[in-house]
């Protein structure tokens, strides 16, 4: 059996908004204040459009192979087998985290009226013995409803989606509605008391980056989607657009609506009444009661919602990675309503295991940019390999100067990683390295041809990018670093880095004839049908064409 096209233009943007506008808006809008201040607007005005000159060449790349699990085969055509393990492990690592973030989101904020689901553990707030309980049963409803069907889950996230974005919109303006501290804005330190530094740090640890990659979720399910050579663009930018907008107004909602004694000890040690849930909390001080119900409906709404993009994801990802042999065959196996339902139950087993070691929301949100951004670096290399490679292929999004802005968006990934800090780069490098042990080690056990079909003289830019990416950020100041590498000097740093990891991805690449060897083969694992059609048809592809 194989999955459908199910999923419309409409459906796919809604879907889209869902996974962006998840625990981040709860969250991160006190997160990131006290990091940078009143200057956390600029974080989500640069957070957003970073984002979206990213999303750019995943636009590019995802109309032109519109197939399930999109980003994580780009690197395996581009640079053969190790390029492409490495990018599913890392990719599939950190899809599959978001569900149990989600639900930890749930839970934190449900602790302000059901008590002993968390304690605090200095300014963390871990899950009791009850509150795992309850993170097991809502773990399981997002695998049911994913079971069930993609179809049916679209539908009704899109109503979701819709609530979702009532709730944050209402938010904003009853937060201006109220009485005002303009303050604010230049007290305690004035507008930006932890300077450059601080805006860029609340871009990579405050919960920006993470609460924008959501709209990866289009190019996953793209293999469902259809006409995704319009849906998937549509869904890109415009869930991207409106949600800079929300995020950016909630920020400066935030900031203004605080009362002006909570600054007494500064940004950094802002804290108030239920700041477990922040904008419940400054509701509660404003004497708006009536919203408070609505805003913990919706901290359950909201987070389940984003879970629910990323549970179907995450096993879309895991179903790729089974296709092209990087993990158990039996992970492809599909049930009557074409869902990757084993696929499904491994992540829930494997996402119940991540809430043991890490404690509260924000303890996981920094690992989870760092490697997200790492993830995402593969479409800025791909798109330039591609356009040498794939020439004649149906491109419905051409990108304009494609490897200029591919090289921008690269840039924007490394800074990102650097903005993330030492303290969560090593936890990273020893991910990657722990992942290049169960693929190389996998390989050696179960191949045949061994060591040459792994391309590992491909994979030499990999190497290259993480070392320089590691040693940067330990020389820096974001984050642990040492402080030799000013952060000024950061940005050339990274920039020189950036080119010589750029040319020698696109020298290191594979042949244009291996690489459309890789894609006729993918092409062949994902046998992908319009709704209506029979299972069990025959392809009609032909890839030289692109003709899906």
């Amino acid at each position: 059996m194989t999955l459908k096209r199910n999923i419309t233009k409409t459906n796919l943007l809604f879907l889209s908004i869902g996974s962006i506008v998840g625990s981040g808006w709860l969250f991160g809008s006190f997160y990131t204040a006290q990091i940078a201040g009143p200057a956390s607007i600029i974080s989500w005005a640069l957070g957003g459009i970073f984002v979206s000159i990213i999303a750019l060449t995943f636009a590019e790349l995802s109309t032109m192979l519109p197939i399930s699990g999109g980003s994580i085969t780009y690197t395996l055509m581009s640079h053969g087998k190790m390029s492409g393990s490495m990018f599913s492990w890392i990719t599939w690592l950190w899809s599959m985290v978001v569900a149990p973030i989600e639900v930890q989101a749930v839970l934190q904020y449900s602790s302000n009226y059901i008590s002993n689901l968390t304690t605090r553990v200095g300014t963390s707030d871990t899950l009791t013995a009850k509150g795992l309980i309850l993170a097991t049963v809502l773990m399981m409803a997002l695998c049911v409803v994913n079971v069930i069907g993609v179809k049916i889950m679209a539908e009704t996230n899109k109503f979701v989606a819709i609530w979702k974005l009532i709730i944050p919109i209402g938010v904003a303006v009853l937060l201006f509605s109220g009485h005002i501290h303009t303050s604010n804005l230049t007290s305690a330190g004035g507008f930006s008391p932890y300077g450059f530094s601080g805006i860029l740090s609340g871009i990579a640890i405050g919960g920006v980056s993470f609460s924008f990659f959501g709209f990866q979720t289009p190019i996953f399910l793209a293999g469902e989607a259809r006409n995704p050579q319009k849906s998937i663009p549509i869904a890109l930018f415009g869930s991207l657009f409106f949600c800079l907008l929300l995020y950016a107004a909630l920020q400066l909602g935030f900031i203004l609506a605080l009362n002006p004694s909570t600054l007494a000890s500064g940004w950094h040690n802002i804290s108030f009444v239920g700041d477990a849930g922040p904008f419940a909390g400054i509701f509660i001080s404003l004497g708006f009661i009536f919203i408070v119900k609505f805003l913990y409906f919706d901290a359950i709404i909201s987070p389940l919602g984003t879970a629910v993009g990323y549970t179907a994801s995450a096993s879309r990802i895991l179903y790729s990675m089974s296709l092209q042999g990087d993990a158990p065959k039996c992970l492809t196996k599909i049930n009557v309503f074409s869902i990757p339902w084993l696929a499904i139950t491994a992540n829930f087993i494997m996402g119940m295991l991540f809430f043991l070691p890490f404690s509260g929301w924000q303890s996981m949100v920094a690992f989870l940019s760092a490697a997200i951004v790492v993830s995402l670096a593969c479409g800025p290399i791909c798109l330039p390999i591609f356009r040498k490679h794939f020439p004649n292929t149906r491109r419905p999004f051409l990108l304009p100067y494609s490897t200029l802005i591919s090289f921008l968006a690269f840039y924007i990934c490394n800074l990102m990683l650097q903005w993330t800090g030492w303290n969560t780069v090593w936890k990273l490098d020893i991910a990657i390295i722990l992942g290049l042990v169960i693929i190389f080690g996998s390989h050696l056990f179960y191949k045949t041809d061994k060591i040459q079909s792994l391309h590992l003289k491909n994979f030499v830019w990999f190497v290259l990018y993480m070392s320089f990416s590691s040693l940067l950020s330990y020389l820096s100041t974001f984050g642990g670093g040492i402080g030799l590498i000013s952060m000024q000097m950061d940005f050339a740093v990274v920039g020189i880095s950036s080119i010589i990891v750029f040319i020698v991805a696109q020298k290191t690449a594979l042949s244009k004839e291996e690489s459309n060897k890789i894609y006729m083969a993918i092409m062949q694992g994902h046998r992908q049908i319009p709704e209506g059609e029979e299972t069990n048809a025959p392809i009609t592809t032909c890839p030289a064409q692109g003709h899906l």
